[in-house]
C-alpha cells in the first residue's frame, strides 16, 4: 500500500501539497474501494463454483431461470451502493448473464441516492418516484436487451486464463486472485476520477446542470455517466434542493452505475462491447428523461 501512495503522489504532485485535500480525496477512494470488496469476493467465490460444477447441471437451471434474469437484476439493482452493478459486469464478462440483465442492473443502480436522500431526512415520497421509474425503465429496456441480443455462453475458463489463474489452488484462492486484481484497478482509476471531479469541483459541476435547462437532461445523462459515487451525490443533491427537476434527476440517475463501468472495462476485453452498453443506457437515460418530461 506504501508504494501505491508513493505512485500516486508522484502522479499527483500537486495534490501532495494540498495535504488535507490529498488525504481526503485517498480516504474516499479507499472507502469507496472497501465497500465494493464483499460483493466482488461472494461474485467470485459463485463464478468459481459454477466452473467446478463438471456435470453443467447448475449451467442448465440458470437457462430456466432466464426469463426472469432482467426482473431479478432490475431489482437487486435498487438496493444501496453500486456492489450489485460491480457484480453485474464480472457476471457479463463470464457469460453467465446478458447484455439485458446487465443494462437492468447498471440502469436501476440507486448508487448514493438513497444513502443521501435518507441522510438529509427527505420524504419517503420524494425518491419513491425515482425507485419506480429506475425499475420501470430497467425492467423495459432490460428485456428489450435481453431478447434482441444473443447472450454469450458461459465462459469462465477463458476468463481465468486471461487472469492467468490455473486452478490449481482451490476456489478460495482463485476468487481472492480475481478480487485482488480488480480491487486494485478499481482502487487507482477510482483515485483518479475522484481527484478530476476535486479539481473541477462539485458546485462547478452542479453550476453547468443548473445554468443550462435546455439541455439539463443530456448534461444530467452526462454527469451520471461518470463512474464515481460523486456524480450520484451532485445529481441527489441537486434535487432535494429543488435545484433541478424530477425528469432531469431520472435522466442522470438512469445513466449512473456507480464504479460498475469502471469493472466492466476491467474485466471484459471487448471495449467496442462495453462502448455499446453504455451508449444504449445512455440513449435510454436521455429519452427517458424527455418522457418524463411530457408528464412532469
Amino acid at each position: 500500500m506504501g508504494s501505491l501512495l508513493n505512485t500516486l503522489i508522484t502522479v499527483f504532485p500537486h495534490a501532495h501539497h494540498e495535504g488535507s485535500v490529498f488525504t481526503d480525496i485517498l480516504l474516499d477512494t479507499v472507502m469507496d474501494t472497501l465497500k465494493i470488496i464483499p460483493f466482488l469476493l461472494l461474485t467470485y467465490l459463485f463464478i468459481e463454483w459454477i466452473e467446478s460444477q463438471t456435470d453443467k447441471k447448475f449451467e442448465a437451471q440458470l437457462q430456466k431461470q432466464d426469463k426472469l434474469s432482467v426482473l431479478y437484476g432490475s431489482v437487486l439493482g435498487l438496493f444501496p451502493s453500486c456492489g450489485f452493478s460491480n457484480a453485474a459486469s464480472s457476471l457479463y464478462a463470464t457469460g453467465v448473464i446478458s447484455a439485458g440483465v446487465l443494462a437492468a442492473v447498471f440502469l436501476s443502480t440507486s448508487d448514493e441516492m438513497l444513502a443521501i436522500m435518507i441522510s438529509k431526512g427527505a420524504s419517503f415520497s420524494l425518491y419513491a418516484p425515482i425507485l419506480l421509474v429506475k425499475l420501470i425503465v430497467s425492467l423495459i429496456a432490460g428485456y428489450l436487451l435481453h431478447f434482441v441480443v444473443k447472450k454469450k455462453d458461459i465462459a469462465i475458463e477463458e476468463f481465468c486464463e486471461r487472469e492467468h489463474d490455473d486452478h490449481q489452488h482451490g476456489i478460495l484462492y482463485s476468487a481472492g486472485l480475481h478480487t485482488i486484481q480488480v480491487v486494485l484497478w478499481l482502487f487507482v482509476i477510482t483515485f483518479i476520477l475522484n481527484y478530476i471531479i476535486e479539481s473541477i469541483g462539485l458546485d462547478t459541476i452542479q453550476a453547468i446542470v443548473a445554468n443550462n435547462p435546455r439541455f439539463s437532461i443530456f448534461l444530467a445523462a452526462l454527469v451520471g455517466m461518470i463512474p464515481s459515487c460523486g456524480s450520484s451525490i451532485v445529481l441527489s443533491t441537486m434535487f432535494y434542493e429543488s435545484v433541478i427537476t424530477f425528469p432531469t434527476v431520472c435522466a442522470g440517475l438512469l445513466a449512473n452505475a456507480g464504479t460498475g463501468i469502471i469493472v466492466l472495462f476491467r474485466v471484459n476485453p471487448n471495449w467496442k462491447d462495453n462502448l455499446k452498453i453504455l451508449l444504449y443506457i445512455l440513449v435510454v437515460a436521455i429519452i427517458s428523461g424527455f418522457v418524463l418530461q411530457l408528464f412532469f
